[in-house]
């Protein structure tokens, strides 16, 4: 079985990475883990060395979440794409074929969801892989 997991650094993502390796654990799944850093508006300068410093940043944090996820015993495909997280994890979708994708539910209300769009939405919207979206609980 693969999963891919939609995971961005923050507490929502963990979470849904740790509910779903809890699941699925009896099954030794290979995890995918997919983190997506956004690319720049336009191509000054200045947004080219935040852009790099982002993406290093999003490696770091890709790379030490593999680690801990290989530690428990799982095998990890770390992947960081570079575009709009919304068509950048479908893509991913339609080219790694996983069984399952994981994804974080940010908890904005349908107002937000209206204005600003949601990941998660579009996923389920466009994939054609079954999704869990995973909600934290406080």
């Amino acid at each position: 079985m693969k999963i891919m997991v939609c995971y961005d650094g923050s507490d929502r993502s963990t979470n849904a990475l740790e509910k779903s390796l809890e699941l699925f654990k009896d099954q030794k799944p290979e995890v995918m883990l997919l983190m997506v850093a956004e690319a720049p508006g336009d191509a000054s300068m200045e947004n080219e060395e935040a852009a790099e410093a982002l993406q290093k940043n999003c490696h770091a944090k890709l790379r030490s979440m593999a680690e801990s996820v290989a530690d428990r015993g799982f095998e990890v495909d770390a992947i960081l794409a570079t575009g709009d997280p919304r068509n950048m994890i479908v893509e991913a979708i339609e080219n790694k074929k996983p069984d399952l994708v994981v994804v974080a539910k940010r908890g904005r209300s349908s107002v937000d969801r209206l204005l600003l769009g949601s990941v998660s939405t579009h996923v389920v919207n466009h994939s054609k892989t079954p999704v869990l979206v995973v909600q934290k609980v406080d």
